[in-house]
Parts: structure tokens; C-alpha cells; sequence
């Protein structure tokens, strides 16, 4: 196998981080997503995917991108917030709520040190 750039997850990690710096979601959310389907299991690179979306105002794919990464990192409480800012978008306050309260808690586990 030789090398080439496109077979590469660090090449679509820089790509997507550094078009969704630019506000280029569109391009940030496909470069994403090349990088989950080369790494399943990262849950930053599905999270990325998700806030792409999530600007794209495509919050129910958002919703799916980041509760895949949530599957991966469960008590991520900043893609937990996301998570309830795309629920609440889509119009679903109750699921939204949940996962405000579940940030908050884990948000304040983690400034009491726990």
C-alpha cells in the first residue's frame, strides 16, 4: 500500500478542523465524515461532524452525529450540550432538558474534582 494523503485520518483531522475554523461547515461536515468512516470509534471526530451540522442548521443529522459520539464518550458534557441544542432546535424540549441537566451535573463533577 502507498501512502497518499486521502487514506490518511490525520489529513482529514487537519482538513475538517481547519475548514470548520473557516466556517466552511459544508466542507467541514464532509471532511468529518471521511475521517469517522476511516476511525469509527473516535468520538472527537464524530462530535466535529456534529458541530459542522449543528452550523449547517441539518440538526436532526447533528442529533445523530453526536449521539454517536456520546455511544464512544458517554459523560462528554460539552457534545451532551450540543447534543440538547440540536434536540432543541428540532423542537424536542424534553429530551433537550435532560441532556442540559446531565451536562450541568457532569460539568459539576468535574470542577469538584470527582
Amino acid at each position: 500500500m502507498t501512502f497518499h494523503p486521502t487514506n490518511n485520518p490525520f489529513f482529514w483531522q487537519q482538513t475538517a478542523d481547519a475548514c470548520f475554523a473557516d466556517g466552511r461547515y459544508e466542507k467541514a461536515a464532509e471532511a468529518y465524515l471521511r475521517l469517522c468512516e476511516m476511525t469509527p470509534g473516535d468520538a472527537a471526530a464524530w462530535a466535529g461532524r456534529g458541530k459542522s451540522l449543528l452550523n449547517l442548521e441539518r440538526f436532526l443529522d447533528a442529533a445523530d452525529a453526536f449521539e454517536r459520539a456520546l455511544v464512544i464518550s458517554p459523560d462528554d458534557a460539552e457534545t451532551i450540550n450540543l447534543l440538547g441544542k440540536a434536540y432543541q432546535a428540532i423542537g424536542d424540549a424534553e429530551r433537550a432538558a435532560l441532556c442540559f441537566v446531565r451536562a450541568a451535573e457532569l460539568d459539576g463533577k468535574k470542577e469538584q474534582g470527582l
